[in-house]
């Protein structure tokens, strides 16, 4: 059976999306949040399925007629690791799945940038070693209320920790990451976000990112550096400031 994925986009080369790697990034459509200043809004929805074998021949082009040995392994020899993002790429369980088996069957390392709603996705790419690292974005302080008002769904909360269950207890490398726009999360909202973290141990834990939130259309004036360096002291982390978040080409 022929695996398709519905894809966002391609991003070739980054030394953004995994700092200290050089990545290829692969964005795909869909995700169960409506946040309100999603940065990402047009991947939530649409349908644009490619095969995973076609995906793997962009990531990794063959040689053609009159090119060199070098062109046919030239992605495998630029870049060192492959990170899926979206939306929300875990909300397509079998296209991640096979992606990673694809990719890891390369020598890659794979890590993946998820909002964590589905650790039933995540839970066989860890256990599987297929992921060697994840990306996890945290959108509000623990509390049902407040994830209601940073995703626009219901019930979300338990599911964001569960996969962080699963994080912890296949002790795999992650980097929280929180966006943040004015008010929210508040500073208070950031301590108890640590206070969690700080009470489930999580030895694995390499970095806290505090990422400014963009506006898409303008309705406000971003958080500055200089007031995340701020919020960052509410943290009792490792806390890594950054200032324009990139969105799919």
């Amino acid at each position: 059976m022929v695996m398709m994925v519905n894809l966002g986009g391609i991003v070739p080369l980054s030394t953004v999306d995994w700092p200290g790697r050089v990545s290829a990034v692969i964005f795909l459509r869909g995700c169960p949040f409506r946040c309100p200043f999603c940065q990402n809004a047009e991947l939530q929805s649409g349908w644009t399925p490619v095969e995973i074998s076609e995906l793997m021949d962009r990531l990794f082009p063959r040689r053609g007629s009159g090119q060199s040995i070098l062109h046919e392994f030239s992605g495998s020899l630029c870049i060192d690791s492959v990170v899926l993002s979206g939306g929300e790429p875990l909300a397509q369980r079998g296209a991640a799945l096979a992606i990673a088996e694809a990719v890891t069957a390369r020598g890659l390392d794979l890590g993946v940038e998820t909002n964590g709603y589905h650790p039933e996705t995540l839970e066989p790419l860890v256990s599987e070693g297929y992921l060697s690292m994840v990306f996890l974005d945290i959108k509000a302080a623990p509390r049902e209320d407040a994830y209601l008002r940073a995703t626009g769904i219901r019930d979300a909360l338990p599911r964001v920790l569960r996969s962080l269950e699963v994080i912890l207890e296949h002790d795999i490398p992650f980097e929280i990451r929180i966006t943040v726009f004015p008010g929210m999360p508040s500073r208070d909202e950031l301590k108890e976000i640590s206070d969690l973290l700080e009470r489930m141990k999580p030895r694995s834990l390499e970095s806290v990112v505090l990422q400014q939130g963009i506006p898409p259309r303008g309705e406000f004036e971003p958080v500055s550096e200089e007031n995340l360096r701020r919020l960052a002291q509410s943290l009792k982390f490792n806390v890594r400031i950054r200032s324009v978040r990139r969105s799919v080409p």
